[in-house]
């Protein structure tokens, strides 16, 4: 059940100024009883200050009146108004309940809310956490191809490398030194001439 504006203006959202004029409509007498007491008091005050006794005894008397008065009227209002107020203590309590209930649902709204943020706040640290872990992986298999690359390059140097080295070998175990030369030399002169003296002679 919903309140109507009307009843929330009238019951929960008005003024002090506006309860008391409500609660005069309401309940007319009282007022009224309220005014005949304070000039049955001023009348009986100023006929004392004049020392008529016989207008002072009335004025108490009328006071009295008055007073008998404001008492029944608020006796009878609150009896007349009784059904009017229960409805209104239900309609305070109804109000509340759906204060209350409008409290909640705004609660689980900005708790959902919150727990959507969250999640999303998850998601883009996961998704920097990945790339991050990707560019690593990246850079960890660009830095091995390097190496790999660099490890070839070294391989193929010395390879090359090692195979000037043997031919330049081969090359000077076929070629015989300046004093194998001479050596050589010498004994193919010596045996030339031992025959060719033998030969003259």
């Amino acid at each position: 059940m919903r309140l109507t504006s009307a009843l929330r203006s009238d019951f929960y959202n008005e003024s002090g100024f506006q309860k008391i004029t409500r609660r005069l409509k309401e309940e007319p007498l009282v007022p009224i009883g309220c005014l005949l007491t304070i000039a049955a008091f001023t009348n009986a005050y100023r006929a004392m200050r004049r020392g008529d006794h016989h207008k002072v005894q009335r004025m108490f008397r009328a006071r009295v009146a008055a007073q008998g008065f404001t008492v029944l009227a608020i006796v009878a209002g609150g009896m007349y108004y009784a059904e009017d107020r229960n409805k209104q203590k239900e309609l305070w309590k109804l109000k509340e309940q759906q204060d209350a209930e409008e409290r909640r649902q705004r609660w689980i709204k900005e708790l959902e809310a919150r727990d959507e943020e969250e999640k999303a706040i998850r998601e883009m640290m996961d998704r920097k956490r990945k790339r991050v872990a990707e560019k690593a992986a990246g850079a960890e298999t660009g830095t091995e191809g390097v190496a790999a690359a660099a490890r070839a390059a070294l391989k193929e140097a010395k390879a090359a490398k090692g195979e000037t080295t043997g031919v330049d070998s081969t090359a000077s175990q076929g070629e015989p030194s300046g004093s194998e030369k001479s050596s050589s030399s010498g004994a193919a002169g010596s045996l030339w001439g031992l025959w060719g003296g033998s030969g003259k002679a």
